[in-house]
């Protein structure tokens, strides 16, 4: 096998790690329950799920965000003074901190909308 399809199934496999990796943790059984209860009583329960939603999301974009910069670390390390390999490795760390920022903006935002609702 090449060494860059190697390279690319090792990343892979890391990167499925790292991202299902916290589904798995998460799906803990909480038991049997007595009776089937509404999703939604009361409109504090639809704005409870919206923000239990925000945060799956916010913390998928961190998990998203330390794989373009181990991504980003990978290419630089393996460019070997190759100026465009830098230039890519370059353009995913740029990538990851802008991830970074917009998840940071939407914590923010998540947080201004529930203080005042």
């Amino acid at each position: 096998m090449k060494k860059n399809t190697i390279q690319k199934i090792l990343f892979s496999l890391i990167m499925g790690f790292l991202i299902f990796s916290p589904l798995i943790v998460s799906a803990v059984d909480v038991g049997p329950q007595d009776q089937i209860q509404p999703p939604f009583k009361d409109v504090d329960g639809i704005i409870v799920f919206l923000q239990a939603v925000i945060i799956k999301v916010y913390q998928i974009f961190f998990i998203v965000a330390v794989g373009f910069i181990l991504w980003a670390a990978f290419i630089y390390l393996t460019a070997g003074g190759d100026s465009a390999k830098v230039d890519q490795a370059k353009k995913r760390l740029m990538n990851a901190v802008i991830a970074i920022v917009i998840a940071l903006v939407a914590s923010g935002v998540s947080s201004i909308i529930s203080s005042i609702f």
